[in-house]
C-alpha cells in the first residue's frame, strides 16, 4: 500500500467520523484530502459533496457530485445525492432522471428509493411515492435484519431531516 492509499484511506476514516458527529467542515476537509490522495475515489467526492451540503454550498456540492460520477458513472450514492441537489434547486425531472439512475446501477440501494419516494410526493404521484417508500423500507429493514454495512462504509447523503421523516411515512404506509 503506498503513502497516498495509506493517507487517504486515513482521511476517508475521518470523514467518516466526522460525517457521523455532524461536522461538516471538517467531514469536508477530510474528504477533500482523500480526494487529493486518490482523484479517481468517486466515494471521496461524492462524501465530500455530502459534507458541503450539509453547509448549504448547494452549487459546490453539485459541482462535487458531478465530478464523482464523471469519475466513477456507476457509484450510486453519488447519482442519488446529486438527485437531492437537483430536488432542492427545484430541478425536478433532473431529480427525477438522477435517482433512476441511481437504482438502475445498485437496486438495492434503499437510500434511492427513498429519495425517489419523496420527489413522487412532491410531485404528486402519490401511488408511486407509495411504491417507492414500501420498496425503501423492506430493503432497509432486510438489510438491517443481515446486518449488512454497505459497500465502502456508512452511506451518508444529504437529503436532510425530510429525508429521515420519509422513512417513518413509508414504514407507517407499509402497516396501513
Amino acid at each position: 500500500m503506498t503513502n497516498e492509499t495509506t493517507f487517504g484511506s486515513t482521511s476517508m476514516a475521518q470523514g467518516e467520523a466526522h460525517l457521523e458527529a455532524g461536522e461538516w467542515p471538517e467531514a469536508e476537509a477530510a474528504f477533500r484530502s482523500a480526494a487529493l490522495a486518490d482523484p479517481s475515489s468517486a466515494s471521496a467526492l461524492s462524501k465530500m459533496g455530502v459534507a458541503i451540503a450539509h453547509q448549504r454550498r448547494l452549487e459546490e456540492a453539485e459541482e462535487a457530485f458531478t465530478r464523482a460520477v464523471s469519475v466513477d458513472p456507476r457509484h450510486a450514492p453519488a447519482w442519488s445525492n446529486l438527485g437531492n441537489i437537483y430536488r432542492e434547486t427545484g430541478r425536478l425531472e433532473q431529480a427525477l432522471e438522477a435517482y433512476q439512475k441511481a437504482i438502475a446501477l445498485d437496486p438495492d440501494y434503499w437510500i434511492a428509493h427513498q429519495n425517489l419516494g419523496g420527489l413522487y410526493r412532491q410531485m404528486g404521484r402519490t401511488g408511486d411515492a407509495v411504491a417507492s417508500l414500501r420498496r425503501a423500507t423492506r430493503l432497509s429493514a432486510s438489510r438491517a435484519l443481515r446486518g449488512a454495512a454497505p459497500a465502502g462504509g456508512r452511506r451518508f447523503g444529504c437529503g436532510g431531516a425530510s429525508a429521515a421523516a420519509l422513512i417513518v411515512v413509508a414504514a407507517a404506509a407499509l402497516l396501513l
